[in-house]
C-alpha cells in the first residue's frame, strides 16, 4: 500500500512538473495583444498616449488618377487637438478633433488629387499636433482590388 501511495505522489510531482515548465513559456514571451498595431491595411501614428492617427491610406485607381487620404483621427485627451496631415502630393489636411472624438477622413468637402499613386507603393507623410510635434509616415497607396475599397474610390463616387 505504500508503494502505491509513493506511485501517486510520484505521478502527481511529475503533472505538477510539467505543467509549470509549459506555463514558464510565457514569462519570456511579450503578450503581443496588450501592444498597439495597425490592424489594418492602412499604417497608425500613435503621436502620444491619447492622440493617434489610425489606419492612414490612399486610395486611388491608378496612376494618373484621382487619390485622396483615408483613415481616422483620434483624440482620448480632455483637450482639443488639431491635427495636421501632409501627405505627397494630396492637399495638406487641418483637422480639429474634439475631446474624447474621433474624426473620419476624407472629410466632406476634402478635395482629392490626381497624381503619380502606383497602387502598392508607399508615400512619405507626417501627422502633427502643436502638443505633439510632427511624426513621419509612410502611408501605403491601395486600390479597389481588396473589398470593401473598391466602394471608396474617388473615381467612382
Amino acid at each position: 500500500m505504500a508503494r502505491r501511495s509513493s506511485l501517486k505522489l510520484a505521478a502527481i510531482a511529475a503533472v505538477c512538473a510539467a505543467g509549470l515548465g509549459l506555463s514558464a513559456c510565457t514569462s519570456a514571451s511579450p503578450i503581443l495583444t496588450t501592444k498597439s498595431y495597425a490592424a489594418s491595411d492602412g499604417v497608425r501614428a500613435q503621436l502620444s498616449e491619447h492622440v493617434r492617427a489610425e489606419n492612414l491610406m490612399i486610395l486611388t485607381e491608378g496612376p494618373g488618377s484621382e487619390a485622396a487620404l483615408y483613415g481616422a483621427l483620434v483624440n482620448n485627451s480632455e483637450e482639443p487637438v488639431t491635427f495636421t496631415i501632409t501627405v505627397g502630393d494630396l492637399p495638406e489636411q487641418t483637422v480639429e478633433v474634439a475631446p474624447g472624438a474621433v474624426v473620419s477622413l476624407p472629410q466632406d468637402g476634402e478635395e482629392s488629387a490626381s497624381g503619380d499613386y502606383q497602387p502598392g507603393a508607399t508615400v512619405e507623410g507626417s501627422v502633427a499636433t502643436s502638443q505633439t510635434g510632427s511624426h513621419s509616415v509612410r502611408v501605403p497607396i491601395l486600390d479597389g482590388t481588396i473589398p470593401p475599397y473598391d466602394e471608396y474610390l474617388v473615381g467612382d463616387k
